[in-house]
């Protein structure tokens, strides 16, 4: 869009090239071109991308994260649950608009900053849809939760050294068990399940759409939280496993993420 300054897009580096790890900020790309739990990233890099505004990345390691938000004032929206205690969380994405001088943290609040401060790009919240999908968004995360250890054990493989290494003790304190056990043979075949489980559950939710996508034949942010997911998993996992994700309910997800990924820039 002509006579704006580039969007800053805050991610997280890993060791694939031009490659975007987490889920997180994936989904804020694709809402540009205008997303920490990885599948969020890239759910934000989809809305960049989808709504054709310029933007530019900053990458941050896992360290950097908190002195970032205390350098700019910024208050955490996430809580951990660390030894039964919520604790306040520094996360990403965020990103900066030096259109308003404006930062923005959570990730369902970007979206709804994207589209009501820049009305004339397409919607990633549309028809009054809001409350609806932050409600997909709340079933999403409740029905992918008991993957979160094969998650972080696969996410942290991708990791740069510096952030690796601090990742991993954050999980370890986090959920209060060695890191050798997040993925065990019986911990891996479990959360496998529970994976397969919540495919089927999104399958059916998507059944009831009369298009390819959760509201019908244009994505909107729900959308990008899926395939943020599913391309995650491509990006993480196993070869593999992800063929074998692809492979599930008819391939409802291969078919979501060749659609989504044209709005996926990691150019940037």
């Amino acid at each position: 869009m002509p006579g704006l300054k580039p969007i800053i897009f805050y991610d997280i580096p890993n060791i694939v090239q031009n490659e975007p790890w987490s889920a997180n900020t994936m989904n804020t790309r694709h809402v540009t071109c205008l997303r920490s739990s990885s599948s969020s990233l890239t759910c934000h890099r989809y809305c960049l991308t989808f709504k054709g505004l310029p933007f530019q990345t900053v990458w941050l390691e896992f360290p950097e994260i908190k002195p970032f938000y205390e350098q700019h004032s910024l208050v955490p929206t996430t809580l951990y649950s660390t030894k039964g205690t919520l604790t306040p969380v520094c996360t990403l994405p965020v990103i900066m608009d030096p259109n308003t001088n404006r930062f923005i943290t959570d990730s369902f609040a970007i979206a709804q900053y994207l589209d009501e401060q820049y009305p004339d790009t397409p919607k990633v919240l549309p028809n009054n849809t809001a409350a609806l999908v932050h409600a997909f968004r709340t079933a999403f995360f409740n029905a992918i939760m008991g993957t979160i250890l094969l998650a972080s054990f696969r996410g942290a493989q991708k990791l740069n050294p510096e952030s690796k290494e601090y990742y991993i003790r954050a999980r370890e304190e986090q959920f209060g068990i060695p890191w050798e056990q997040f993925a065990t043979h019986e911990k891996r075949e479990e959360q496998w399940n529970v994976l397969r489980v919540a495919c089927n559950t999104m399958d059916g939710w998507y059944a009831t759409s009369n298009g390819q996508f959760i509201l019908g034949d244009t994505p909107c942010f729900a959308d990008f939280m899926v395939a943020g997911l599913c391309n995650w998993i491509r990006y993480c996992f196993e070869k593999e496993e992800w063929e074998e994700v692809k492979s599930w309910n008819e391939g409802r997800w291969r078919r979501l993420v060749e659609a989504i990924d044209t709005y996926l820039d990691c150019s940037k």
